[in-house]
């Protein structure tokens, strides 16, 4: 039988004849953008439905919007409340109602005041929930944790910094909450041995543990190292662990694939040892500012054939040490030596020639290593996708060439404080995949290398170019022209950056962060070209633009509906241009410190109309010209206040 086509009345829409799994496909697509997303609702009635049955995830901007987006879109099984400073019991009733039977995971990580019975009542009611991240929750007591108990489902939960919670709240959990496969206590002071070791023997599931910085000692370990099926492990700062404590343990976590002991300064090579005796299959190792590393430190580590990751910043390595380490990790792919004091050409070169299987190396602020090096690692590590060099001072110009000509899979370069110049842009311009290029304080480039890397860099997302000051207007064309998907650039202190600059970036319509503070040719004509450019947005720095004013306010209070932070110290702007800001929903975080044109009563007026304020930075005068009840309005209303004495700067240092 032939096919019939379905055919549409005149008056109807043709877009009806789109099935919803269709619909759905498209809406996939439209991810990245989520205005696309919303201009794709608009289109008729049925995309409109369909859109509201499709998105999974909400991140709303004001917790007063909850119980409508909640209405409108049914399915939502991530919740995102980190735009909203402050959640009400009502809210939380609303999404507990709404949400019953989708959600999945929820964020209150930005949130504060959160009430127990509010908790309480999400707990009960949303029985699939399996993620709640309540870190930063300063307020949060043992109470709290009682509640988030009844979330028997619950798999991963994040208490960062709630530093009021002790161990009987996170007794409440571990009993609770059998399921557990993640914990972060991250600076959760209150809990010791106690709590840890009653998730250890209650939660037999966890996977993923962070107790960086809890007063522990060596009671937990036993029953952590129990744990069969634990992969990660955290124990940074946890200085009440030693050798002593940690000498009784024959056999460690078998199951253990990340160890990270950064800051254990009170553990050695024989306690580390005793830790990982039994983890063969250890893939990453966190070291960072401990004990020495030594050839006996790094024989402990020859049992582990399957490490991938060693992380040493800030240790003192001999490079005899550094030798040992390359005999006994073969597998290595990442090596990271930031701030290292004692790494010398003689024992990064016996890395590299080992470990030629390198995708990671970071050498910031290694400041003995020299040309030797960069020629080593040039010729041998041919796979790098990410190289740091900060602050390498005895390198040449003539080094950097070599990166360029090798290393073509480099995706991150971090150049920043070197002696590199345009002939080193010319080679690097070869890396067709560099996606992060940060060359501040390269006082020895100029626009001309830049041409280079506009035209070979077509993938660059973020040009840190923080105080390159041969930089100007034509430099910055060229990048804009060659890397229109660039979504991060710093052109601090750049002095000579003028208008023209800020209206060829305006182009680049996914730019997220601009830094342009110290740039005083620039002047609101520019700001406006950037404001309807770049509605994407989220935050801008023009501290020390001396001439943009209001004018360049009151476009962003337009076009800019994105912008979360801004920082307008030192700038033109009145109580005029400050108010106008108001409009954007999202805003959440200013900075304004010297703007002469401010008075109070202005001040008080943008910050009553700022409704998602989450943090203030102001001049510590306007505290005692503000009224008291306004101040205490606003924290309630879950804005954080900085006060600053910072005198009126009249002439400007270097690293202002």
């Amino acid at each position: 039988m032939k096919r019939q086509k379905r055919e549409c009345p005149e008056s109807s829409n043709p877009f009806d004849v789109l099935s919803e799994e269709i619909i759905f496909m498209v809406l996939d697509l439209l991810e990245q953008n989520p205005l696309d997303k919303k201009a794709f609702s608009l289109v008729c009635k049925s995309f409109y439905a369909t859109e509201s049955k499709h998105r999974k995830t909400l991140k709303p901007l004001r917790q007063q919007h909850l119980p409508a987006v909640l209405s409108r879109y049914p399915n939502i099984t991530h919740l995102d409340l980190t735009m909203c400073s402050r959640v009400s019991d009502a809210s939380l009733s609303s999404i507990s109602n709404a949400c019953r039977f989708n959600l999945r995971s929820i964020d209150f990580s930005q949130s504060r005041l959160l009430s127990c019975s509010g908790l309480l009542g999400l707990a009960q009611n949303c029985k699939n929930l399996v993620e709640i991240d309540l870190s930063n929750g300063t307020e949060l007591k043992d109470s709290a944790m009682a509640a988030i108990a009844e979330a028997r489902n619950l798999e991963k939960l994040w208490l960062a910094r709630c530093k009021s919670i002790t161990d009987m709240g996170i007794g409440c959990v571990a009993v609770g909450c059998r399921k557990l496969k993640l914990l972060s206590l991250k600076w959760c002071l209150g809990v010791g041995d106690l709590g840890v070791g009653l998730v250890a023997v209650k939660c037999k599931e966890i996977r993923s543990l962070d107790l960086s910085y809890l007063p522990i000692t060596n009671k937990c370990l036993p029953s952590i190292l129990k744990l069969q099926y634990l992969e990660d492990l955290v124990l940074e700062g946890c200085f009440g662990i030693d050798d002593d404590s940690l000498g009784v343990f024959k056999h460690g976590c078998k199951s253990l694939k990340s160890l990270d002991m950064s800051s254990c300064q009170n553990i050695s090579q024989s306690g580390l040892s005793s830790l990982i005796s039994g983890t063969e299959g250890l893939q990453q190792l966190t070291l960072a500012y401990g004990s020495p590393v030594t050839t006996s430190l790094a024989n402990g580590l020859k049992k582990l054939s399957m490490l991938q990751s060693i992380k040493l910043d800030g240790c003192m390595i001999t490079c005899d040490g550094l030798k040992t380490i390359a005999d006994w990790c073969i597998s290595l792919r990442e090596l990271s030596l930031s701030k290292c004091s004692g790494v010398t050409d003689e024992g990064l070169s016996s890395v590299v020639m080992k470990q030629r299987g390198l995708t990671k190396l970071d050498i910031t602020c290694c400041r003995k290593i020299t040309d030797a090096s960069i020629a080593c690692i040039a010729n041998l590590c041919n796979s790098l996708t990410s190289f740091r060099m900060e602050s390498c001072t005895l390198i040449s110009r003539e080094a950097f060439v070599l990166i360029g000509q090798r290393c073509h899979l480099l995706e991150e370069l971090d150049l920043t404080d070197n002696e590199i110049d345009d002939e080193g842009l010319k080679s690097i311009s070869r890396c067709s995949k560099l996606a992060t290029l940060k060359l501040g304080i390269c006082l020895n480039i100029t626009d001309e290398g830049l041409m280079h890397i506009g035209k070979g860099c077509p993938k660059l997302k973020e040009l840190d170019l923080y105080r390159s000051s041969g930089i100007t207007d034509l430099g910055i064309l060229e990048i804009a022209r060659g890397c229109s998907d660039l979504e991060m650039i710093n052109i601090a202190y750049c002095k000579e950056i003028t208008d023209a600059s800020f209206l060829s970036l305006s182009k680049c319509s996914q730019l997220r962060t601009f830094e342009s503070r110290g740039c005083p040719l620039i002047t609101s004509f520019g700001l406006t070209a950037i404001a309807v450019g770049c509605k994407q947005l989220t935050k801008l720095d023009i501290k020390k633009c001396h001439n943009i004013d209001d004018a360049g306010m009151l476009q962003l209070a337009h076009f800019s509906q994105n912008l979360r932070q801004i920082n307008l110290s030192y700038t033109s702007v009145t109580d005029v241009g400050l108010l106008s800001l108001a409009s954007i929903s999202c805003i959440q975080n200013i900075t304004i410190l010297h703007l002469k044109g401010l008075t109070p009563s202005g001040l008080a007026a943008a910050l009553l109309s700022c409704g998602g304020l989450t943090k203030m930075k102001l001049q510590s005068t306007f505290k005692w010209l503000l009224p008291q009840p306004l101040l205490e309005h606003l924290e309630a209303r879950g804005c954080a206040f900085q006060w600053r004495d910072k005198v009126l700067q009249v002439s400007f240092s270097f690293y202002s």
